[in-house]
C-alpha cells in the first residue's frame, strides 16, 4: 500500500515532465548493478475506475551510473488510489490487466 502511496504522490507532484526520467524504484544488485524504474509521461485517466494512466520505462546501470541498457519500449499501466488500491500493467499478450502486489 506505501508503494501505490508513494507512486501516486509522484504522479501528483510531477504533472508535466519533459525528457527527464522520474525514477520511483531502484533494485540494486550485489555486483553494483542498479535497475530502475521510472514514470516516462502520467495523465488522468480516462477509464473512472483508475485516477491515472502512466507509462513505466526500464534501465540497468552499473556501478559508475552508466547506463548498460534502456529499454525503448513504454509500458502501460493503470493506477487506482483508492481501496482496493491497484496497479494493473498491460501484458504484451494482449490487452487484459495483471495487478502488482504490493507489500
Amino acid at each position: 500500500m506505501r508503494a501505490i502511496a508513494f507512486f501516486a504522490g509522484v504522479l501528483v507532484a510531477t504533472p508535466s515532465m519533459a525528457a527527464e526520467r522520474l525514477i520511483f524504484y531502484t533494485a540494486n544488485f550485489p555486483d553494483a548493478t542498479s535497475v530502475q524504474l521510472s514514470v516516462l509521461s502520467n495523465s488522468v485517466s480516462q477509464n473512472s475506475d483508475y485516477d491515472f494512466d502512466v507509462a513505466i520505462g526500464l534501465a540497468e546501470t552499473d556501478v559508475s551510473g552508466a547506463v548498460r541498457y534502456e529499454d525503448t519500449g513504454k509500458h502501460r499501466a493503470r493506477v487506482r488510489c483508492n481501496y482496493p488500491a491497484y496497479v494493473g500493467a498491460e501484458v504484451s499478450h494482449g490487452s487484459s490487466s495483471q495487478p502488482l502486489r504490493t507489500r
